[in-house]
């Protein structure tokens, strides 16, 4: 698929991981289900690819054989990196009994839009729909169905019948955050990242938009975020940094720490895709975490549950105060405790 400037961006739910996560996990508890890091994460990489075919209208694909083929679910597997008969995934995508859309993510429909534009000032958002056109191209590739993204089109399902404009991300993008097509396509040609690569790199972005590109999370809470598992947390925090993807503050490792402490979690960045490295001369070596002592660590980094309030030191667990700090300044000595200092104070 062809990529261009303006044909690059969507723009994702920002509550698309919170729903992924709860839904997978209510999926497992109810039916054992074995779920793993790939599953929610090739149905957040088929949802980016909804959106992004319905936003420009890019359902067809060119064949040097075939001319113009529609982009069906064979060749959508392919585009998430998978063989195109693999079956391992079908379930998340079917219709009707889809897991996506019996999550209310997507809806297969017949009808899809063959082109875009928008109004005058350029604001509102309006699709050319193949059912309105009467288009000679138009054919019956056998009963085939596209996924409509249905936040794309209305952000809540009570927003359909309420409102006669659309809610969804395509038309006001508030609460969401912005995804272009070149990192997908980076992540699924590179097999040490593919799909939980590109969701997790997805994650990232939608956080550091929200912290100032300071996103502040241990392993484990972005396990419990984002659905996938520690290991594989671990395992594309290393890819995506060494890939120059992201950066990592690499906090150092507290040797002694106290019971009653707690340390603080590594700090991680997002890199823009033109930042990525092209080559092995352009990637990361990822460093070794250095080990100090409690002293250090806290001189050096500080405990994570401490905080300075109103001039004291509390326990963000327990709420105590720890110890206050000194609120000492030149100007509160006076003049005659200047003359008993035995050197000259300037």
């Amino acid at each position: 698929m062809d990529v261009n400037e303006f044909q690059n961006y969507v723009h994702m739910p920002n509550e698309i991981y919170s729903d992924f996560t709860r839904a997978f996990a209510e999926l497992k508890e109810e039916t054992d289900n074995g779920t793993r890091s790939s599953h929610i994460a090739y149905a957040f990489g088929y949802t980016f690819l909804a959106h992004y075919m319905w936003r420009y209208a890019r359902f067809y694909t060119w064949n040097n054989a075939k001319g113009s083929v529609p982009i069906n679910e064979a060749i959508i597997k392919q585009m998430l990196g998978f063989p195109a008969k693999s079956e391992a995934y079908t379930w998340l995508t079917k219709n009707k009994t889809g897991f996506l859309e019996q999550i209310g993510y997507i809806n297969k429909v017949t009808d899809k839009p063959i082109a875009y534009y928008h109004d005058e000032d350029r604001i509102d958002l309006f699709f050319s729909m193949e059912s309105e056109c009467g288009s000679p191209d138009k054919v019956n590739h056998k009963g085939w169905k596209v996924a409509m993204p249905v936040k794309g089109m209305w952000r809540n399902p009570e927003d359909k019948g309420k409102y006669t404009l659309e809610t969804g991300t395509f038309h006001i993008i508030d609460n969401t955050h912005m995804i272009d097509m070149d990192t997908f396509i980076y992540c699924i040609t590179n097999p040490e990242l593919g799909v939980e690569g590109f969701y997790l790199y997805s994650f990232l972005k939608f956080m550091t938009d929200k912290f100032n590109n300071a996103f502040d999370c241990s392993n484990m809470r972005m396990a419990r975020m984002t659905g996938l598992s520690v290991d594989e947390i671990k395992n594309q925090i290393n890819n995506l940094e060494r890939y120059n993807m992201i950066t990592n503050d690499h906090k150092p490792y507290c040797l002694d720490k106290p019971k009653d402490k707690k340390c603080k979690a590594n700090t991680y960045g997002i890199l823009e895709h033109d930042q990525f490295a092209k080559n092995l001369m352009q990637m990361n070596v990822i460093p070794k975490q250095v080990k100090i002592s409690k002293e250090r660590y806290k001189r050096e980094v500080g405990w994570a549950n401490e905080r300075e309030i109103d001039g004291n030191i509390i326990d963000t667990d327990t709420g105590e105060i720890i110890r206050s700090v000194p609120n000492f300044t030149v100007d509160d000595i006076e003049d005659m405790d200047m003359e008993d200092l035995p050197f000259e104070f300037q």
